[in-house]
């Protein structure tokens, strides 16, 4: 059985993609894998990740059933086979030793899901603040289903969790954006959810970015919630009448 699958959702990513998916397959073993969903793009993505599968058989790609970015990443999730998933941006970059490390804190603690911390950095990889703050500085770290539900308090780029959480997260019921604010609460919900303060990642942040450059209208924000709370509760019930 593979170990570990890295679940990455592509779109329009020509100009970085290269260089987080090299970041990434410096850290896989033999018989781990990066599994790819895209979505039909404008630029050469599809052709760059077709020329690194095609020399390395741990990439496998996928096109995307649906559209957006909910959707490709539910579909490299259900594709993936790893006893240990791992969420992938196709923007940033991974430091050598991420893999290496939440694994160890996954064995250590014992838990279902794991957010790191990351580093904020612009296009060229430079910090983004003069104090160089952290993502979980910026964001807040209380790890927390009520806190995860106040505020979003983990990104998807920084987020792994054990295969039996997949059944629990699919589908996916947001349906634009918010799957890391998904998968975070309804994880901690049902299963054992840690945070981990290293910084294991740079997240990039430039123009084409699909976080939201500002806060979409509250209206939005209370809907969204009230879904993500409504579902994981289900999926909470669910899972205790299974066992």
């Amino acid at each position: 059985m593979t170990n570990i699958s890295v679940a990455m959702a592509v779109f329009n990513g020509s100009r970085y993609i290269r260089e987080q998916i090299e970041s990434i397959l410096i850290q896989l073993g033999v018989d781990d894998e990066l599994v790819i969903s895209y979505d039909e793009s404008e630029d050469d993505t599809y052709e760059i990740i077709s020329t690194l599968s095609s020399v390395d058989s741990r990439i496998k790609i996928f096109k995307n059933p649906g559209s957006g970015i909910v959707k490709n990443f539910e579909n490299a999730i259900r594709l993936s086979k790893g006893e240990y998933i791992f969420l992938a941006d196709q923007d940033d970059v991974w430091l050598d030793n991420k893999i290496k490390i939440v694994i160890e804190e996954f064995k250590r603690t014992n838990s279902d899901a794991i957010a790191h911390d990351y580093k904020l950095v612009n296009e060229n990889l430079d910090p983004l603040n003069q104090k160089d703050k952290s993502g979980f500085e910026l964001r807040g770290k209380s790890a927390g289903v009520l806190n995860n539900i106040i505020r979003l308090s983990y990104i998807g780029c920084c987020l792994a969790f054990k295969s039996k959480m997949v059944p629990h997260i699919l589908p996916i019921p947001t349906e634009k954006r918010s799957h890391d604010w998904w998968i975070g609460t309804v994880t901690g919900l049902i299963g054992k959810f840690s945070k981990l303060d290293e910084k294991l990642i740079y997240h990039r942040i430039h123009m084409n970015n699909a976080t939201p450059k500002r806060r979409p209208p509250l209206t939005y924000q209370v809907r969204v919630r009230a879904i993500i709370l409504f579902h994981a509760i289900c999926r909470y019930l669910g899972a205790k009448v299974s066992r």
